[in-house]
């Protein structure tokens, strides 16, 4: 499937699922070694057209035709420069991703298998204004450690080594997020698995089913 017409599917994917609204979120694909294609300034990700997908380059602060990528281009790029395996990024606002990261809540993964499978570690990004050097570097330095970034005041950022497993991983999260903040306000207690049930599981979940 070509890059464009597969992010016109997860663009639309997003919005039906409720993890983006409005001109909310950016989305992007690595289309080769060095040139990725990402969402355009104020585009609607649930109607993208094909002019709403700008390729840009990873090397250096270029892109093609007249209308200009996300605010957020710098964030993509930083982080297709700094992990080689990312072939996909998704920046959205779901509503219980983005309620956790305005607030202290703690996001625990070791809860159900699909959230230790699909997420395994969690990093929360320190506020930096959205579009800014600042925030492109901060987000760049905690995606060598995590796929999985909640960005303080602002939403989410996934990225994986398709659009699929970045998209899952937004799903889950929001998810996970819904299913934390319900326990807190039914003062429901959560019986969390550990930190070596969660490392097990990791560890021997390809094998499982086999």
């Amino acid at each position: 499937m070509h890059c464009k017409d597969e992010l016109m599917i997860y663009g639309q994917a997003l919005l039906q699922r409720g993890l983006v609204w409005g001109s909310s979120g950016n989305v992007s694909s690595r289309a080769d070694g060095n040139t990725f294609i990402i969402s355009a300034s104020g585009a609607d990700l649930g109607l993208l057209l094909d002019d709403d997908l700008i390729p840009c380059k990873i090397d250096r602060k270029s892109h093609e035709g007249l209308r200009q990528p996300s605010m957020e281009v710098d964030l993509h790029r930083n982080i297709y420069r700094a992990c080689a395996e990312a072939n996909a990024v998704i920046h959205s606002q779901p509503f219980y991703s983005t309620l956790a990261a305005c607030s202290g809540i703690d996001i625990r993964v070791d809860l159900i298998p699909e959230s230790m499978a699909y997420l395994r570690r969690l990093a929360r990004v320190p506020y930096h204004h959205a579009g800014s050097t600042e925030l492109a570097e901060a987000v760049a330095a905690a995606a060598t450690e995590s796929r999985v970034l909640i960005l303080n005041n602002h939403g989410v950022v996934c990225w994986g080594s398709s659009l699929g497993e970045a998209f899952i991983a937004t799903e889950t999260l929001e998810l996970l997020c819904r299913m934390t903040v319900a326990a807190r306000a039914g003062d429901i207690d959560m019986n969390y698995l550990g930190e070596g049930t969660m490392r097990d599981f990791i560890d021997n979940v390809e094998g499982y089913g086999r």
